[in-house]
């Protein structure tokens, strides 16, 4: 059985996901879609695995005092993975599971708003909140991430051009 929360699985079943909803469309009422929906267990497989994928990414739209937390919770875990991976299995773990990466956490956070929880906004006006709340956390990710960028540009040492002293009164070509 697939875990509908896994992401890999996520992205194969988008496509059939997005083609359900804009056929969902073209019904005029509720009962002939239901019908349609639920004459195939492809179909209702699909959209629960959907809404597995919705529900766990719910966190993502909570305030950003709780979202932070959580996100910080999963890397957490991630981290932790990660770390079995490179002492019992002896690979090195992905980006997201590297612990000397965690200072890249806002950056990747806002790269996992952008291309897996932003998809979810594009259905139904009714999650326009939801929607508001995730655009407000991503912006919270990207402050972070631009003192983290900032910060890293500062260490980064000059070139000689840059390095070398300009006077302030002249300016000679």
């Amino acid at each position: 059985m697939d875990i509908a929360t896994d992401l890999a699985l996520y992205f194969k079943k988008i496509t059939m996901f997005q083609k359900m909803v804009d056929k969902s469309k073209t019904y005029e009422n509720w009962d002939d879609w239901t019908k349609y929906m639920t004459q195939e267990t492809t179909r209702k497989a699909i959209v629960m695995a959907m809404m597995m994928t919705a529900c766990d990414l719910s966190a993502v739209a909570k305030p950003w005092e709780i979202q932070s937390k959580v996100a910080l919770s999963v890397a957490a875990e991630f981290w932790e993975q990660g770390d079995l991976e490179r002492t019992g299995l002896e690979q090195q773990p992905i980006l997201m599971m590297e612990r000397t990466k965690s200072a890249d956490l806002p950056k990747m956070q806002c790269g996992f708003i952008d291309f897996v929880c932003a998809f979810f906004s594009c259905f139904q006006v009714e999650i326009t909140p939801m929607l508001d709340r995730l655009l407000i956390n991503r912006r919270e990710w990207n402050a972070l991430k631009e003192v983290h960028e900032a910060k890293l540009a500062w260490r980064r040492p000059k070139s000689a051009a840059e390095a070398a002293p300009q006077s302030k009164t002249c300016v000679v070509n």
